[in-house]
């Protein structure tokens, strides 16, 4: 019999389980940093929204949402907003790093007029094993019955953990 040919690949020189593992060891060491520095720049930032927008449907999680062509709602339709807070005061108790936001809504005419609002109609709470570099809410209402018109919608956030709080108004029609 013959022996069979080498392949190619035994002139190759294979990287050592010690250079990936240096390598990768780099690697984390960077990205722990840029997490490190991330999360410091999240946490000192004023209480805020990075983003806050009218969206299609319930959001699957961060980033995974479907922002609306516009902020016309037909009369049965439900207002749904995905937000991204900034600013929030995370807590550590032990291993683990907490929130609570809650949130208000208004609803008024263009010239301010209150029309509708609740006081405390969301709360979100999260811990985590470290301080959340992607963070997102969402709020769900039900406007049925509403005239056809021009309305905005204010929600404001409410941080337990700092007693800071932020405002946005998002205007919407109903046709």
């Amino acid at each position: 019999g013959r022996a069979a040919a080498p392949s190619g690949d035994d002139n190759q020189q294979k990287p050592s389980v010690a250079t990936d593992q240096a390598a990768m060891d780099k690697a984390i060491e960077t990205i722990n940093a840029a997490r490190a520095l991330t999360a410091e720049a999240l946490s000192s930032a004023p209480l805020g929204f990075r983003r806050i927008l009218f969206v299609r449907d319930v959001p699957d999680g961060f980033a995974a949402y479907e922002p609306r062509g516009n902020n016309i709602f037909t009369p049965d339709e439900p207002l749904i907003v995905y937000t991204e807070p900034i600013g929030v005061a995370w807590t550590k108790d032990g291993d683990e790093y907490s929130t609570k936001l809650s949130v208000d809504f208004e609803i008024r005419s263009p010239d301010g007029k209150v029309l509708a609002g609740q006081k405390g109609f969301g709360e979100f709470a999260l811990s985590a094993r470290e301080p959340p570099l992607d963070f997102m809410t969402h709020v769900k209402l039900d406007v049925t019955g509403a005239a056809a018109g021009s309305y905005v919608l204010g929600l404001t956030m409410h941080d337990s953990k700092s007693g800071k709080s932020t405002t946005a108004d998002l205007p919407f029609e109903i046709k």
